[in-house]
């Protein structure tokens, strides 16, 4: 970041004092900071050069030279601090992720102005790392997305959060900042959306298998991943086995499409955290039954979660498997 630091602290200091914002927020002259770049400050330095070359050698030219510059760079600070002011921000939502992917909460911004808004970029700020900011409660931007909003329009945009550990993952911080015109200048704010997702476990790569799966009388039948007659084909999901990809369809086809097989033994399945293996430690038993859960979703099986303290009835489709992954991702021993 290019302003200087013991203001940037200040801002940092006065915004962590503010809690979670639901509905509209307005950027107002009381939320917007702004202070001089690397860039600004070289060139006030050559300004003050010009000036005392300008008294020194009493050059009438080197005055208006000097005197008009600045007059430009003042004119390009209020167009910088302009280009956030007036804007109405409000988180919109944001949509469970496995760990390892990318979650996107959805923000709208609102320019009321009969103004163009141009190069704004919003940016998480995550606490740095401690080797490299020994003190913890720095933090550090993310790269962020760029956005130009034109006058009286609204556009909808996404802030993509990485993800590493399961959980609840509530919204960080969001800087706001902007250099237009000339980048002399940086008017930055920061914003507080109440969002907060879910982050389910990230499915285990080479699962074996799903448990055998019950059935109340010898004749029902299913369809399962791992069944002896080949069902059909339907389009690939997230999840879904590589080793039942129709590699030949694909092949012809710009989607990837995954094979059914009739199995007359498929049925319901309880997925048990007891019957996994006491070797694996308690992030790869998640990861198996994460897995298991897609397989068996995919697979249009009836299936059911036992946890320990926690168990889901048996059921099926697109809610009930998020459901259980829920369960997976807040569950604690």
């Amino acid at each position: 970041m290019s302003a200087l630091a013991g203001s940037v602290r200040l801002a940092n200091w006065i915004e962590r004092r503010r809690v979670g914002e639901s509905g509209d927020v307005v950027l107002d002259r009381h939320r917007i900071y702004i202070l001089p770049t690397q860039t600004g400050l070289v060139f006030w330095l050559v300004i003050f050069v010009l000036l005392t070359g300008s008294i020194n050698f009493a050059l009438q030219m080197g005055y208006l030279l000097t005197f008009t510059i600045v007059s430009m760079a003042l004119v390009s600070m209020y167009h910088t601090h302009r280009n956030l002011s007036g804007l109405v921000i409000r988180g919109q939502g944001v949509s469970p992720v496995h760990a390892g992917d990318v979650a996107s909460f959805e923000l709208t911004v609102n320019n009321p102005l009969p103004t163009d808004r141009y190069a704004l970029n919003f940016g998480f700020m995550l606490p740095a790392r401690r080797w490299r900011i020994p003190d913890k409660e720095q933090e550090e931007p993310l790269p962020g997305t760029w956005v130009d909003v034109p006058a009286a329009s609204v556009c909808r945009i996404s802030v993509g959060l990485p993800t590493r550990r399961r959980g609840r993952r509530e919204c960080p911080r969001i800087r706001l900042w902007t250099r237009y015109p000339f980048g002399l200048w940086e008017a930055w704010s920061y914003l507080h959306p109440d969002l907060s997702t879910i982050v389910y476990p990230s499915p285990e790569s080479e699962a074996p298998p799903l448990p055998p799966t019950r059935s109340g009388n010898d004749e029902s039948g299913g369809i399962a991943a791992g069944g002896d007659e080949f069902a059909g084909v339907r389009p690939y999901r997230r999840g879904d086995p590589q080793k039942m990809i129709a590699w030949r369809l694909a092949a012809r086809s710009d989607e990837l499409s995954v094979k059914f097989f009739e199995s007359t033994g498929a049925g319901d399945v309880v997925l048990d955290f007891a019957s996994l293996p006491q070797p694996l430690d308690l992030e790869r038993k998640l990861a198996r039954l994460a897995r298991w859960l897609l397989m068996a979703e995919a697979a249009g099986l009836s299936y059911g979660l036992r946890l320990p303290g926690v168990e889901v009835e048996l059921g099926r489709g697109h809610e009930h498997c998020e459901r259980c992954l829920e369960a997976l991702a807040l569950f604690e021993p």
